[in-house]
């Protein structure tokens, strides 16, 4: 492992002098710059101010629920997240960033009270969390009580957000919440009709039994009912299991909407494949084409479902995050190479959740939780850009040497993220997804998203 400046400074007997000494490398020839400028040192004695703590980041996840489907990358992407920063980049402080092994709860309703003691016993100040709305809402007031700042890798839902959850102002979130997800729907359904489509601004919602889901219902109701939209038809069930399809189908073809949002899961195929199916004439032409959104539960390859010709055509999907690198994808198939029949999301945000914990914590100089929180959305947003933990660490730690200040504006593996006043992601990319005529899934194109004001 390299050794780091901090260390350096111990070997050589002057960490306690400061870094004034330091300053005379600023007027050493740099190799292919010429002579770099002298700077005014810093006054002797000032210290780097880096604790002597390590920084303790606990990650939770579920292998239930609506998260359950992408346990597997996020899980894989914190732990590489950690191992970079370890391993490639010396760590944070001069020290390893260490964790507990990552909880994955198996049950809706598990009382968390222990593993967060346990954590708070082991010095974790900071949490990756990938947990549903329901159990991130239950958990929050724990994580609150023993002052761990929380980055939400997962949850959209704005039930996270109610008064009633006393977060403290620890939590963040970086994917785009149900919020701005309507506001993209809604634009899709005032634009998108035709004569075989419904009349512009009605919506159709066929959504899992979540608390995500009621909420996308009631973000996208704010947004169409005061300019005369509307939502026309809503079915709930329960996760995986579509319940009477014929019925359904029947209903979407009855209200006719100009947009047919499908939140769900991999049965989402089996209801287009219906819909299809029903609209369809032996001369292969339908009378209803309807635009259809799914989430990212239904953004998958569906080429081996058994679906009729053309049922997914005219969906598509999304997935948080900006276009996938091939750093990134190189670093998750190493890790699991099954991974490539499967998906990819959220493992983006996952891996940023640990490195803006850990610039964050460098910005604070601390491991405390409220103050890493205090940061979070400042080294998205600093002065300086930069793509790692690397990089970034290494502006922050210059300047500090050279008794200065920057901030940071870290554009990681999701890409540029902008958190509001809410703490949730104001502005982001995702990755919009179309079907063939086969339902397997088209190269991915990554687009912008805004939360209206």
């Amino acid at each position: 492992m390299a050794i780091s400046r901090r260390r350096l400074m111990r070997g050589l007997g002057i960490g306690a002098l400061g870094v004034g000494a330091l300053s005379a490398c600023d007027q050493l020839p740099s190799r292919g710059r010429g002579r770099r400028k002298a700077t005014t040192p810093p006054p002797t004695g000032v210290a780097l101010g880096e604790p002597e703590t390590p920084l303790v980041i606990a990650s939770i996840g579920a292998s239930h629920g609506r998260t359950a489907q992408w346990e597997r990358p996020i899980s894989l992407a914190v732990q590489e997240a950690l191992t970079d920063v370890d391993a490639r980049w010396d760590g944070l402080f001069g020290q390893e960033v260490t964790g507990p092994e990552r909880h994955v709860q198996e049950a809706a309703g598990e009382d968390l009270a222990g593993v967060v003691a346990d954590w708070q016993e082991q010095g974790v100040t900071a949490v990756v969390s990938s947990l549903d709305e329901d159990a991130l809402v239950a958990a929050m007031p724990l994580f609150a009580e023993a002052g761990m700042v929380v980055v939400d890798v997962a949850t959209a839902g704005m039930s996270v957000r109610e008064d009633a959850v006393q977060d403290a102002g620890l939590l963040f979130r970086l994917a785009p919440s149900t919020r701005a997800i309507a506001a993209l729907y809604a634009e899709e359904a005032w634009s998108g009709s035709s004569d075989r489509g419904g009349r512009p601004g009605t919506v159709a919602i066929v959504s899992e039994d979540t608390a995500q889901g009621h909420s996308l219902r009631d973000e996208m109701k704010l947004i169409l009912d005061p300019m005369s939209g509307s939502i026309v038809l809503e079915s709930f069930h329960e996760p995986g299991e579509l319940g009477d399809v014929g019925k359904l189908v029947e209903q979407i073809i009855e209200k006719k909407p100009a947009l047919l949002v499908v939140h769900g899961g991999p049965e989402s195929g089996a209801l287009l494949s219906a819909l299809q199916e029903a609209t369809t004439d032996e001369n292969g032409r339908s009378d209803l084409q309807l635009p259809v959104r799914l989430s990212p539960g239904g953004t998958v390859d569906q080429s081996e479902a058994g679906l009729v010709a053309e049922a997914m055509t005219r969906a598509t999907g999304y997935e948080p995050g900006g276009d996938l690198t091939d750093v990134h994808v190189n670093m998750m198939l190493n890790a699991d190479s099954t991974l490539q029949r499967s998906s990819y999301a959220y493992s983006q945000q996952a891996y940023d959740a640990v490195v803006i914990l850990c610039l964050a914590a460098y910005q604070a100089l601390s491991v405390v939780g409220t103050a890493i929180a205090a940061q979070v959305p400042v080294v998205l947003t600093g002065a300086e850009e930069c793509e790692d933990y690397g990089t970034c660490r290494s502006a922050l730690r210059d300047a500090l040497i050279a008794g200065g200040t920057t901030t940071v504006s870290y554009q990681g593996r999701s890409g540029a993220i902008e958190l509001g006043a809410d703490r949730d992601a104001r502005t982001g990319q995702l990755r919009t997804y179309s079907f063939t005529g086969t339902g397997a899934l088209e190269a991915p194109s990554a687009t912008g998203f805004e939360v209206p004001a």
